[in-house]
């Protein structure tokens, strides 16, 4: 079975990782930003979910950039003759790209004219256009010095190359920012953002999952959940966040069941469920991130999460200080105002256990930290 090589938008490395393995399950890191994955026949559907997504080679190989030019050349013959067995008939273009930190002296041209000297000797036509086959060769150097560490960074040059997936398409999140949407406000998640939520609450081999979205504000976590032909149930205590998700769902063309419900009693309102994926982002003060409110809230909610569903997930995005970014001991930073090692004993406590700590960060002051829990037994 074929396997594919997957490159990551480059927003945020790990949690592309994360997002990918929820997704796909087993993969191979190659690079911060590039994995590897099986091919299996719902593969290329559910990569279509992903929100760091940034391309998807059917894999040829990968390999240190070698230290001389002969190697090099070497290298490029090899991936040339790869090509020549692994192409479909028609024509061909070659397009290399570099990611991450690279010396300037590394050409991503020279690979292009060698590798596409070696394919079009063998008398395949180059169409730079709209070629029949696109080799893809990735150069990718050292980890972009971003504000998110990565606790995976190699300083080796990586090569890897495959072709060009046609199946898969990048997803577009044009046209579909808070601001565009008829109901707007400030509070309103991106909805790049509100689809990397929902697909860390992904579990490989299980059927789509029934999002549940006890803070819906603006519909942002709903319209990607009903985008997606997930069933999605959403809710609010303010009755104008309420008309006002019914309004942006109607807007992007879908439909899902929005109620006005206080979340401190979820369980009353959707009652026992299978399958949930509760996915939110909890209302907290969007210049704060301190509420003892705000945590007796998320742990209302997280108790309420048990009840519908005790084999669900809990995917969720907190606000946390901005030493969390630097901190060699997550237990130790504050979460919602609370150390988090005392929070995450509440949250065990409920029958929950903490599988993704991420922290993302928003501003200079403000850390927001996404968590995924699965259940502790």
């Amino acid at each position: 079975m074929a396997s594919l090589a997957l490159v990551g938008t480059g927003w945020h490395s790990r949690l592309f990782r994360e997002e990918i393995s929820a997704l796909v399950g087993d993969i191979e890191i190659l690079h911060p930003r590039i994995v590897s994955c099986e091919n299996k026949r719902d593969t290329i559907h559910k990569l279509g979910r992903s929100s760091l997504l940034d391309e998807v080679l059917i894999m040829g190989g990968n390999s240190l950039l070698p230290s001389s030019s002969k190697s090099q050349v070497d290298l490029c013959e090899k991936i040339g003759e790869w090509a020549l067995e692994s192409m479909e008939e028609g024509d061909f273009a070659v397009r290399a790209r570099k990611i991450g930190d690279l010396p300037d002296s590394i050409s991503s041209r020279i690979f292009e004219n060698a590798v596409g000297r070696v394919v079009s000797a063998n008398g395949r036509k180059v169409d730079l256009e709209k070629p029949s086959n696109e080799i893809v060769i990735v150069i990718a150097g050292s980890n972009d010095r971003t504000s998110h560490p990565d606790p995976f960074n190699p300083g080796e040059v990586m090569i890897t190359w495959g072709l060009k997936e046609g199946r898969w398409s990048k997803q577009d999140f044009s046209g579909r920012s808070p601001t565009e949407r008829p109901y707007f406000k400030p509070i309103s998640l991106e909805p790049r953002q509100a689809r990397l939520l929902i697909s860390l609450a992904s579990i490989p081999g299980r059927d789509e999952p029934l999002v549940i979205d006890p803070f819906c504000g603006t519909g942002g976590i709903a319209i990607e959940a009903a985008l997606q032909d997930f069933q999605v149930l959403a809710s609010d205590l303010d009755s104008r966040m309420v008309d006002g998700t019914k309004q942006n769902l109607n807007w992007a063309g879908k439909e899902c069941t929005v109620e006005r419900w206080d979340a401190s009693n979820l369980s009353e309102l959707w009652g026992s469920r299978e399958g949930c994926a509760f996915v939110f982002d909890p209302p907290y003060g969007r210049s704060s991130w301190k509420s003892d409110d705000s945590v007796e809230i998320f742990l209302s909610v997280l108790n309420e999460a048990m009840k519908i569903d005790p084999r669900g997930v809990v995917s969720t995005m907190l606000p946390a200080g901005p030493d969390i970014l630097d901190s060699e001991s997550p237990g130790d930073s504050f979460v919602m105002g609370r150390k988090w090692s005392e929070l995450m004993k509440e949250i065990n406590g409920i029958g929950w256990k903490v599988s993704l700590f991420c922290p993302i960060r928003v501003h200079r002051s403000l850390v927001r930290v996404i968590v995924v829990c699965h259940p502790s037994d």
